[in-house]
């Protein structure tokens, strides 16, 4: 089979550190490229999902709330406690 050679542009220290784990996991960065593009060719896609955390967009953050707040009123009522992150991790122990 033929080969072709491809130039990209990557941020210097972006491919130290990538190299540095291809290496580790006994590849070099040429055999790395290879498994991610026969990998996207097999997929029809890239090889992992790209997507928004919906959770960062802080409308769709008040939505989450907003909906756990209801479903926690209607599970115990209008007069239920709610409980700090710190409040939470001192009860399990977590925290003295």
């Amino acid at each position: 089979m033929s080969t072709t050679q491809t130039n990209f542009r990557l941020d210097t220290q972006a491919k130290e550190q990538f190299e540095a784990i291809v290496n580790r996991l006994g590849m070099t960065s040429s055999t790395a490229y290879n498994l991610f593009v026969n990998a996207t060719i097999q997929r029809q896609g890239l090889p992992f999902d790209v997507v928004l955390d919906p959770l960062s967009d802080p409308d769709e953050m008040k939505k989450v709330i907003a909906e756990l707040r209801y479903r926690v009123e209607e599970a115990n009522g209008p007069d239920a406690k709610w409980y700090s992150l710190a409040e939470v991790e001192k009860e399990l122990g977590l925290h003295p």
